[in-house]
């Protein structure tokens, strides 16, 4: 296993990782896939880890799925495995307990636009494209785009997105709600580390609270949130990193 492929820089409390295959664009398969898949479980794992920022090197965040894997060449088993660890990447980057900040320069196509929804921030380049593209080949949204879609933009937009297979440039992307801001790409990695650092010295567990809870938000009602809160907050008071940061503020 190539594990060249996705590059792990710890910087701290953050990790770094970089999508390393700009020769195909940073597409998806078995050689880039599994080391990415390994190492953001390792990640996710780690309680000495806060923040995960996704990036990837080269000219471009990521084109989705390898199409040399597709058409004439795909191999039905093939293809489920490769899916089966991207998903479970997925979840691990959605629902796990860090922050997830993705950075993206250039095109973010397919499944490569439901990697870069699957983070809690989105952060991205003036140079930067999103395409829901599967349209275009014949086929349906995977890697989560059909929920991390629609959650970003709602449902309308989601679906003019998906069943055209516009491509939205970056300016439309922050407009929409599809992105959170738009940095000039030579300031790109400076301001998203600065981000990372700075969520990073928050509390790991108010970190992944706060997270969990706001994920919950669209899909419960009131009542069951408030009392989400209520079991939670008083554990949360109980910690030493809420008395130092009251102590802090009082001194």
């Amino acid at each position: 296993m190539d594990e060249t492929g996705f590059l792990v820089e710890r910087i701290g409390a953050v990790a770094r990782c970089s999508m390393n295959h700009p020769q195909i664009m940073n597409a998806l398969n078995l050689e880039t896939g599994e080391p990415m898949a390994e190492a953001i479980g390792r990640l996710v794992a780690d309680d000495t880890v806060s923040v995960i920022v996704l990036r990837a090197e080269g000219e471009n965040f990521c084109t989705g799925s390898d199409l040399a894997l597709l058409g004439d060449n795909l191999d039905p088993a093939f293809l489920s495995r490769l899916m089966s660890r991207a998903n479970a990447m997925l979840l691990d980057l959605y629902h796990g307990p860090k922050i997830v900040i993705t950075e993206v320069d250039g095109y973010a196509v397919g499944g490569g636009l439901g990697l870069a929804l699957a983070s809690d921030l989105t952060l991205a380049t003036e140079r930067a494209k999103f395409c829901c593209g599967f349209i275009r080949i014949g086929a349906v949204p995977d890697l989560g785009t059909s929920y991390f879609l629609p959650e970003r933009v709602g449902t309308v937009m989601a679906k003019e997105i998906a069943l055209t297979g516009d491509i939205i440039d970056a300016e439309r992307a922050l407009a929409i709600g599809l992105i959170n801001r738009v940095v000039p790409h030579e300031e790109i990695s400076e301001a998203v580390m600065t981000l990372a650092g700075r969520i990073a010295k928050a509390s790991p567990e108010a970190l992944a609270w706060t997270k969990r809870n706001l994920n919950r938000a669209p899909h419960t009602d009131l009542r069951t949130l408030l009392d989400i809160e209520a079991h939670v907050q008083p554990l949360m008071l109980l910690t030493e990193a809420h008395k130092a940061a009251v102590r802090k503020l009082l001194s």
